[in-house]
């Protein structure tokens, strides 16, 4: 009986000192938890040169933090997640620089670049990302900034800083980081994106301007989140063509776009992941285009490493414009996945009547 007792003492112990343990981590994370504004001003980096183009190509990439390659997989789409080792973070932030440098465009617009980050081995893609495209100007604003990801639990992420970036040939005006709205329970929040969108400000013909929209929404919600930021996102591109400015959104919407078939646009044997859903009917405003290349794939899923007819493919990734702007050109370029787990996207737009 007495070592019944001890027993039930030690493993009583051993619960009051995880309680504690997690108790103190979920402290320690709402105290470091990152609160951005609402809405707030963003520093213009670099250069830029000055003028007011009639005529815009812009890329949109989300690059995977030069994480998530053709041989990766990733734990939230159901892969086991291995980490890169950091030659192979170098050899896709060298192939993502590399592509961004011999294919510029006016504005590039990236998703998920990492400022120094455990599950990249801090590297700053920053630096490679501005040496690329030399002469223009950017803006960096975070989407992700943790002390420490406790998952996966065999693994942990640990320290992440991330967010959006913007380069442009041209400087902007101004620039903007807006927070989009809504949240996940509290836990799963304080480990989780702030997602957000960076609006520029670029001259245009007739004293207008081109509104610039660089997006990363929502990924892994039920649908009702993803709806509450596409409510902002409209709203302000919306507010902002009514004022006779050239609206384009672009980047990776979490959704699959309007007109792709959800389950039969591309070969693949893998079942769809049920957090990819289609874009909601109805949503996209009169007279407002959809600019995306729907035969070739934007994404693909991670729950394992790049098979060619096997892993979920579909476009989440593209671009929409206002009515005054016209779309000359999209294309999807192919570079099966090698670098990130998402494709780039180029357009070439014009002003519209």
């Amino acid at each position: 009986m007495a070592i019944v007792k001890r027993v039930l003492k030690f493993l009583f112990g051993l619960l009051l000192l995880a309680v504690l343990a997690f108790g103190g981590l979920v402290a320690w994370l709402w105290i470091t938890d990152y609160r951005p504004p609402p809405q707030e001003a963003l520093q213009i980096h670099g250069g830029g040169a000055s003028g007011a183009p009639a005529k815009m190509e812009l890329l949109t990439w989300n690059i995977g933090y030069a994480g998530l390659g053709a041989e990766q997989d990733f734990f939230l789409d159901g892969g086991s997640h291995g980490w890169p080792s950091k030659a192979e973070v170098r050899r896709y932030l060298a192939g993502i620089s590399g592509y961004v440098k011999q294919h510029p465009a006016d504005a590039v617009m990236l998703q998920e670049v990492d400022r120094g980050s455990k599950r990249i081995h801090f590297v700053n893609e920053l630096n490679d990302l501005t040496k690329a495209l030399p002469g223009y100007a950017w803006v960096f604003a975070k989407n992700y900034d943790v002390a420490f990801v406790p998952l996966p639990p065999s693994s942990p992420m640990g320290r992440v800083v991330a967010g959006q970036m913007t380069l442009t040939r041209w400087r902007p005006t101004a620039a903007e980081r807006h927070s989009l709205p809504g949240s996940y329970s509290f836990l799963v929040q304080l480990a989780q994106l702030d997602r957000m969108f960076i609006l520029d400000r670029l001259p245009a013909p007739g004293g207008h301007e081109w509104v610039l929209i660089n997006t990363h929404n929502s990924a892994f919600d039920a649908g009702q989140l993803r709806e509450q930021q596409l409510g902002y996102i409209k709203q302000v591109m919306t507010r902002e063509y009514a004022k006779g400015n050239y609206v384009v959104v672009g980047g990776d919407w979490n959704l699959i776009l309007p007109g792709v078939d959800p389950d039969r646009a591309f070969p693949h044997s893998d079942p769809r992941p049920e957090f990819y859903l289609p874009f909601p009917k109805g949503w996209t405003p009169s007279g407002w285009t959809w600019a995306y290349d729907a035969t070739t794939p934007s994404n693909r899923a991670v729950n394992r490493p790049w098979q060619p007819g096997v892993n979920y493919v579909t476009v989440i990734d593209g671009f929409l414009v206002s009515p005054n702007v016209k779309v000359e050109e999209v294309h999807t370029e192919n570079l099966d996945f090698a670098y990130s787990d998402h494709q780039p996207v180029r357009v070439r737009l014009s002003v519209g009547e």
